[in-house]
């Protein structure tokens, strides 16, 4: 069905109808991307897709009868099961977590528009059917695991409120358990308030008739951490695209990721930290093993305002390409208005160590093992920082992909 289409024949099944004000801003919104009304001039968002092509999908949403869950597992580990986007209300001494309601709009309206230009955040907004408000409760200790399921066909749109309180200490997991033939359009707007600390793992493998276009926008406030960690095993489509703004003194961020593709495959990343205030320090890594005749492009970006002075900014894309058919595309950016900085970017992106290969054979280990050996060995500096059972998850989703090379 054509974007038109969607728009027109699925109008009551959005979320906030009754608002008048969201109802003129979606028409707003659909009249820009019919009329391709975007800067085209490094606008990532349009990069190595149609315009034509994203809008062609059959919207489908009808959440089921199945219901999520919240399970505590001790006094600071939770289980959240977001079905079809929705969650089960729920409020204790340590979280809140709660559905979208028609009071939110406001919310919803004056979110950070840092992505005015960006396509996937616009067509999220147009067909917006799914929301979710998580507040995490000041001085909590927590591990939460927020699993997603969503079922055949399904299409979300989803907008995403998590607000960490002052000195909280969370690591937040999110795993992405999606069925046959899903679009997960979803949204986070993160606020991490002062002295907060976060871990934000990120986990996605499913199958190659799913898409997900995964965007989050993290806000850091004085002396805040926010480290987050992207690891994508998908045979589908996915599109991570993350930005933090560090908006108070001593505020970090870390956006790392790593992807590991094959056959057909393609994904797309962008990181992008913003400098607002001094003595910050920021981190964008990403990782890239790929095969076959896959694809990917990684854009990151480090803007440094005048009033960030004491900066510190790191960029790095590293990428092994084990065909001549694949390929790998990696753009830093840097732009620093501030004179005491130490900012640096680099980027490799090649075949297999060929001296490395040669040594490890040389040794009686078969070409497929020593790849093996090879690739584990390149990431697995970004495991060291991880609890045990996303290591295992890690090692267990490493290995299927390991298996699946061509043996010698």
């Amino acid at each position: 069905m054509t974007f038109e289409n969607n728009f027109i024949n699925h109008s009551k099944e959005y979320i906030f109808l009754d608002n008048e004000t969201i109802l003129n801003q979606r028409e707003k919104v659909f009249k820009k991307i019919i009329q391709k009304n975007y800067d085209k001039k490094n606008n990532e968002s349009l990069k190595n897709i149609t315009i034509s092509e994203l809008g062609k999908f059959n919207y489908f949403y009808k959440p089921q009868k199945e219901d999520p869950t919240i399970s505590l597992i001790d006094n600071s580990n939770y289980e959240i099961r977001v079905i079809n986007g929705i969650c089960k209300n729920y409020e204790d001494d340590n979280i809140e977590i709660r559905n979208f309601t028609n009071l939110d709009f406001k919310r919803f309206l004056n979110q950070d528009k840092n992505n005015f230009d960006d396509i996937i955040i616009d067509i999220n907004n147009v067909f917006l059917n799914s929301g979710i408000f998580f507040n995490i409760k000041s001085e909590s200790r927590l591990n939460i695991r927020l699993i997603h399921d969503t079922s055949d066909n399904f299409t979300i749109f989803q907008n995403n409120f998590i607000n960490f309180k002052k000195n909280c200490e969370v690591q937040l997991e999110d795993h992405f358990h999606l069925k046959h033939n899903s679009i997960n359009n979803i949204n986070y707007n993160i606020e991490v308030e002062e002295d907060a600390i976060i871990k934000h793992n990120i986990f996605q493998n499913f199958s190659n008739s799913n898409k997900l276009y995964l965007t989050s926008n993290t806000v850091c406030k004085k002396n805040s951490s926010y480290n987050q960690n992207t690891y994508n095993f998908s045979a589908g489509f996915v599109r991570n695209f993350h930005h933090a703004h560090l908006n108070g003194e001593f505020a970090n961020a870390s956006l790392k990721g790593c992807f590991f593709l094959k056959d057909d495959n393609a994904c797309t990343n962008k990181t992008n930290i913003i400098h607002n205030a001094e003595n910050c320090v920021s981190n964008q890594t990403y990782k890239g093993i790929l095969n076959n005749h896959s694809n990917a492009n990684y854009y990151s970006n480090t803007f440094v305002s005048e009033n960030a002075q004491k900066t510190e900014g790191y960029q790095l894309s590293k990428g092994i390409l084990l065909t001549d058919n694949c390929s790998f595309f990696s753009k830093p950016e840097l732009r620093i208005f501030a004179d005491d900085v130490k900012c640096s970017h680099g980027s490799t992106i090649g075949p297999v160590d060929e001296s490395a290969l040669y040594y490890l054979r040389s040794r009686g280990i078969n070409k497929n093992q020593a790849m093996k050996m090879i690739i584990s060995s390149f990431i697995e500096e970004d495991l060291k920082n991880l609890d045990s059972e996303s290591a295992k998850i890690i090692s267990n989703n490493l290995s299927d992909y390991l298996n699946s090379l061509v043996n010698d």
